[in-house]
């Protein structure tokens, strides 16, 4: 069988006009919530300096009213098609990692279908869903893409996006981590080895995991186990970094992009590769954790920095609720 998969042609990204910056939290009271949304303990307040220290944040993005997840990504999506010089009327499918699109059937990703359709004056006749493993997601989401196109040969959209901050409460110790935003990816067959070459995906719900990162019953983002989360994300993440470079043969890659959850997981993701000599990708500082974005919207920004270019070979990695671990590794 032909060895068809795909290759990255076009990136966008979409960020709210809205910036919260780390003072604006300052003089208020933060509170720990357990997983069933009760306060745990007695509120503090918290600095501007110990919000970056804590998370490697300055800044991040609020949706306005009215802003979704499947309108920030269809605004992505825009981009990523007109970037990558391709013909909408090529795509033949449509995924939309998210977890915050509030009316949730018809998908957003069928929404943003529409919404493309309007935009460019035509019917995209194409199959579009959505998927829900929320950091996770985006990855995820290019995997699966790439797993069909052996079969549905044709142009591929994936799309993050999340509105983070709208599942938090206002007083959650929790809230200044999280953001919103869209980014998104075409991808186009290719054969031979450039383009996605290799995947690695896993879920490990046992022995509680699944009640770490939970929507509560009230539709609020609860994070109890923080510590927990914290050092699975970093062992899974750097698990499918040294997973992903034995199955390609590769002794290093030039870019990693993980899932902008903090800083301290970044910084200890890092340390795990630092003596490959390679970039570690961050733009968690002027953006925040935008869930299932984070990873396309940092892709979008280092090709557009020129940290990932021709040639470069580019490790993905993200890590969410489920517990879910997905990664690629990307020829350019």
């Amino acid at each position: 069988m032909e060895d068809v998969h795909l290759e990255v042609t076009g990136t966008g990204a979409y960020l709210p006009e809205k910036v919260v910056k780390n003072e604006d939290f300052e003089g208020r009271l933060f509170y720990a919530y357990d997983g069933f949304g009760n306060r745990i303990g007695d509120g503090e307040e918290i600095t501007s300096e110990k919000i970056y220290e804590l998370s490697g944040i300055r800044e991040r993005h609020y949706a306005a009213r009215g802003e979704t997840p499947s309108s920030m990504g269809t605004l992505a999506a825009i981009k990523a098609i007109d970037d990558s010089g391709t013909d909408p009327k090529d795509l033949v499918g449509i995924i939309l990692a998210t977890v915050s699109e509030k009316i949730n059937f018809p998908s957003g990703a069928c929404k943003i279908q529409r919404a493309l359709g309007n935009y460019y004056g035509i019917e995209l006749s194409c199959e579009a869903e959505d998927i829900a493993v929320a950091c996770a997601g985006a990855v995820k989401g290019m995997i699966n893409a790439n797993s069909r196109v052996l079969r549905r040969k044709g142009n591929y959209l994936v799309v993050g996006a999340e509105d983070v901050s709208g599942m938090t409460e206002d007083d959650d110790r929790n809230k200044f981590l999280f953001g919103a935003g869209a980014g998104a990816v075409v991808l186009t067959p290719i054969t031979g080895n450039k383009g996605i070459i290799r995947e690695y995906s896993i879920s490990n719900p046992y022995e509680g995991r699944d009640s770490w990162i939970i929507r509560d019953e009230n539709n609020y983002l609860r994070m109890s186990e923080g510590r927990k989360v914290m050092k699975e994300a970093i062992k899974g993440m750097l698990f499918s970094v040294k997973k992903l470079k034995e199955d390609v043969g590769w002794d290093c890659a030039d870019v990693y992009i993980p899932h902008q959850a903090n800083g301290r997981i970044l910084d200890k993701v890092e340390m795990g590769v630092a003596r490959d000599g390679s970039i570690v990708y961050r733009n968690i500082d002027r953006t925040g954790n935008m869930s299932s974005a984070t990873c396309l919207v940092a892709l979008d920004d280092a090709r557009k920095e020129g940290v990932v270019k021709k040639g470069s070979k580019v490790i993905m990695t993200s890590f969410g609720s489920g517990l879910v671990t997905s990664a690629v590794a990307i020829q350019f």
